[in-house]
């Protein structure tokens, strides 16, 4: 239907240039000749018509696209708050947004007031972010954005007086042209952005524009994820602290929630987790003995063997445990993954006696990293085992005692050195 409105326009304006250009006029006459000059200057000016017309659209049919493309960035940008993919999501938009090679964010660091590579996309990305870092002034083409809180299109870096030749030798990369624009957020500077090398041709002021806009985008979704980050720290380092209250009880016992959580963490390297589920296992592995706050000191401290009725009562610790986590609402994974890390996959686990996929993969990480470091731990009763004797030990209960998964990724860590590199972080 466009196609045939715009047909109609054309051939409209075509007449109106031929009657115009050759004296014709809406009363009939009988002169019918016409000046070829004339036609010829007429043709030219439909063609004129024409191109404008396709530029036009050209350049609507671009800018519907950047703000679909805007529309989709900030869809991913809420997406998640997870402030690693947040970033690598925001660099990829980027480039595909703006069609350029590659992109960088660099972030400021509030302890030393420089700009360090948080994300950049590529092998030469990787590199620098582990060795460089940039000065807020005008050695860099990122520090001088930074500095002046412009953005800033470079068409030729080479040329460029603030171009930091040491950052493409670091990176084995050539830069030939950019647009970096600063990162903003409640009237502070917290990041600057660039897109890098336009893939047909040269950046342009549309483009600047563009990556402000970008740019604002960034700043909220980084904001928001740092804000997250930091309360999610906070909960964390209050579990550990109450779990941490709790083995102060037991000197011999001390720091075994601490390596429960990093042999946990070694396994579930090797386990099929979803990233929130990894989030849900470190949780989980530092409240797993969160219930023996309500075991009695005389059994919790003993310095031999528990006889069968005080094995017993410990046995209770994982449901106390789900009783004090149970109040807190939203933890429903994390509170399974502490309260089943005693069960077993043949059914003969404690306390309620679960079966195979009845228990949660966390639980059953738990199970086989506390258990791990039961036997390689020395108690006022025994000596801890070698720990290529545990590891034989859980192996041997691989299926039975232990879910054969979870087994398999526990070979793997141990076998690779992953188990005890944990511990040596």
């Amino acid at each position: 239907m466009k196609a045939r409105t715009l047909s109609r326009k054309n051939a409209a304006a075509a007449a109106a240039a031929i009657k115009k250009s050759s004296g014709l006029s809406e009363t009939p006459s009988h002169d019918w000749n016409l000046n070829p000059s004339n036609l010829e200057d007429a043709i030219e000016t439909i063609r004129t018509l024409e191109r404008e017309i396709a530029r036009t659209i050209a350049i609507t049919q671009k800018q519907v696209e950047q703000l679909e493309g805007l529309a989709n960035f900030s869809a991913i940008l809420n997406s998640t708050l997870d402030t690693d993919t947040i970033r690598f999501k925001s660099m990829e938009a980027v480039c595909n947004l703006l069609n350029c090679e590659t992109g960088s964010l660099l972030l400021v660091d509030p302890s030393t007031k420089e700009l360090y590579w948080e994300t950049a996309l590529g092998e030469g990305g990787e590199r620098l972010k582990h060795s460089m870092r940039l000065a807020i002034d005008d050695t860099s083409i990122a520090g001088h954005v930074a500095a002046t809180c412009k953005t800033l299109v470079v068409n030729d870096v080479k040329l460029n007086p603030y171009h930091l030749k040491k950052a493409d030798s670091t990176a084995g990369f050539e830069t030939k042209n950019m647009v970096c624009s600063p990162v903003v957020s409640k009237g502070e500077l917290i990041g600057v952005l660039q897109a890098i090398n336009r893939i047909d041709g040269n950046f342009t002021n549309e483009d600047a524009a563009f990556l402000e806009a970008l740019s604002f985008q960034v700043a909220i979704a980084v904001e928001n994820a740092n804000l997250y980050s930091r309360l999610k720290n906070t909960f964390i380092q209050t579990a550990a602290a109450m779990a941490e209250a709790i083995e102060a009880k037991d000197r011999y016992t001390g720091g075994h929630t601490k390596r429960v959580v990093q042999y946990s963490l070694a396994i579930g390297q090797y386990v099929k987790l979803s990233p929130i589920e990894r989030e849900h296992l470190k949780l989980a592995a530092i409240l797993h003995d969160i219930g023996k706050i309500g075991i009695d000191d005389k059994i919790l401290k003993k310095q031999y063997a528990l006889n069968d009725e005080e094995y017993d009562v410990m046995k209770k610790h994982p449901a106390i445990g789900y009783e004090i986590l149970s109040q807190v609402s939203g933890l429903k994974e994390i509170v399974d993954g502490a309260r089943y890390h005693h069960e077993r996959p043949d059914g003969k686990g404690y306390p309620y006696g679960l079966k195979g996929s009845e228990i949660p993969k966390v639980a059953s990480i738990i199970s086989v990293a506390d258990t791990y470091d039961a036997m390689v731990s020395t108690r006022p009763y025994r000596k801890g085992l070698d720990p290529k004797v545990a590891f034989e030990e859980i192996v041997k209960y691989r299926g039975t005692q232990f879910d054969a998964e979870v087994v398999d990724a526990f070979r793997t860590a141990f076998e690779s050195g992953t188990l005890k590199k944990k511990i040596q972080e």
